[in-house]
This record gives C-alpha cells, sequence and structure tokens, in this order.
C-alpha cells in the first residue's frame, strides 16, 4: 500500500516514517512539511530512503500517487487539509485533532458522496480506546464523572481532542455539585455536561495523559492513561491503514473501537 505522510517531521510524523519502513505491505512514497528538499529518512533520524519531503501538499500528492494519506499535521491547517484529500478522491487516515463536529459536517457529506473511506480519530492508542470501551459499559452506575489532560505547553489545543471527545461520547450532566465556582471555569469546562481539565506543564513534549475519575456513593473509579512516546498510536494507526480501504464506500469512521470491530 503506496502510503503519504502530512506533517511528516512531527513527533508522530517522524515515527511513521520509521514505522513504515519496518512494514512488508507498506510504501512511504511521500511526505509532507516544512522542511522541503530534505530526504524523509533523515528528518526521522534513520539516514536516507531516497524519499523527499515536500512543502506543496497538491503537488506532492500528484507526484506519489497513493493510496492513502495519513496526517498528522495542525489544526490550523487541517482543513485545507481535508478539502484538498477530498478534491483528489484520496482515502485519509486522520490523527490531527482540535476540528469540532460541525468543521467535519461538510466533509462527512463529501466523504459519503464521494464513497471515500475516512477515518478521523482524536486517540490511536490502544489504551484510550479500551478505556472507552469500559466507562461505556458502567457509565450508567456513576453519575460523577471528571476529565483532566495533561500535555507539555506547547500542546496546540486545550482540551486535548481525546478529552473533548471523551466527554462527548459519554454526554450526561455531572452528579451534582452544590459549590459555588468563586473564580469562573475553576471546576473545569463543561462539554456536553462533563467537566473537562486541561493542565499544561513542562513534560517531555511526547507524553500526554488523560486521567477519568467516576463516582458513586462512596466510591470512586480513577483511571490514568500515560503515553510516553508516539510510538504508542502505530499500532492502532496501521490497523486502521489496513482496514479503511475494505470498509464500506462513504465510511467515516469516528472512532478506533469500530476499527478494532471492523472484520
Amino acid at each position: 500500500m503506496k502510503i503519504f505522510v502530512s506533517g511528516a517531521s512531527g513527533n508522530v510524523g517522524k515515527t511513521l516514517v520509521r514505522t513504515i519502513q519496518n512494514i512488508e505491505w507498506a510504501e512511504l512514497v511521500g511526505g509532507w512539511c516544512k522542511e522541503a528538499g530534505q530526504d524523509l529518512g533523515e528528518i526521522a533520524g534513520i539516514g536516507k530512503i531516497g524519499i523527499i519531503a515536500t512543502d506543496d501538499l497538491n503537488a506532492g500528492l500528484k507526484a506519489s500517487n497513493p493510496d492513502i494519506v495519513i496526517d498528522f499535521s495542525a489544526t490550523p491547517v487541517l482543513p485545507g487539509n481535508l478539502k484538498i484529500y477530498a478534491e483528489k478522491n484520496l482515502n485519509a487516515v486522520i490523527g490531527t485533532t482540535g476540528l469540532t463536529d460541525e468543521d467535519l459536517a461538510p466533509f462527512i457529506k463529501e466523504v459519503k458522496d464521494k464513497g471515500l473511506r475516512w477515518s478521523v480519530i482524536p486517540n490511536y492508542g490502544l489504551g484510550i480506546t479500551l478505556v472507552m470501551d469500559f466507562i461505556k459499559k458502567v457509565r450508567s452506575y456513576y453519575p460523577y464523572l471528571s476529565i483532566i489532560d495533561r500535555h507539555f505547553p506547547g500542546m496546540a489545543n486545550a482540551p486535548s481532542g481525546t478529552a473533548a471527545s471523551l466527554a462527548k461520547a459519554f454526554a450526561q450532566d455531572s452528579g451534582p455539585v452544590e459549590s459555588a465556582e468563586v473564580y469562573p471555569g475553576v471546576l473545569g469546562a463543561k462539554i456536553s455536561g462533563v467537566p473537562v481539565l486541561s493542565q499544561r506543564l513542562p513534560w517531555p513534549g511526547p507524553y500526554s495523559e488523560h486521567e477519568v475519575l467516576m463516582g458513586r456513593q462512596d466510591e470512586i473509579i480513577r483511571i490514568s492513561v500515560q503515553d510516553h512516546t508516539s510510538d504508542i498510536y502505530m499500532d492502532g494507526v496501521f490497523l486502521t491503514v489496513k482496514k479503511l480501504p475494505g470498509m464500506a464506500p462513504g465510511t467515516f469512521v469516528r472512532e478506533l473501537s469500530d476499527i478494532i470491530e471492523a472484520n
């Protein structure tokens, strides 16, 4: 499968480039990032591989003619990228976060109309996906739910796309709280009724953590998923890359669990 990587010089992008070299059924055919003219292998720290980065997405896709695009670029450029993928009738695996459901709505329609196959998933980590499956099973027994996301100060958005998705997935007002906010937002922003807090401290850049606290009378469940490198996303990403082309035309996947469960 011929793969093009957008955002090839980011933490995840470099990991994608390295990982593709070790997958027999995958071939890296191009990459888009600001380091135009440089070898993607050298950018990723593995030496020359003969594939040169481009800063012109249109030209890069035309020259490489990929079967699928993997995009881990940045939120500000993502809408423009998605428009290009749709125009070129490309299947796409998107890991860049920050777009709302309203932002994605026109692309969902276009994917359906054109019979494309896209996945736009905020977190391809297996750990957080399995945690979400657990929460779905027990949420009705635990009226209180709070979410904390922890990232380094350079994180593009707050909350993380994963934290927002968790809140939306379990949309329901958290249990009654009598405390009055002396300072606005101190109890967390409400997303679909769920309080979400974002912490930004100088942890190493690839590090991220999502903590979910669930409560009922006299009992608290605390679940923390800590990711220390971008390597943890690779199993989920390439499972998606492998399965997505075989899914029904017009598919727009929003959760990794849908990929895991697909035949």
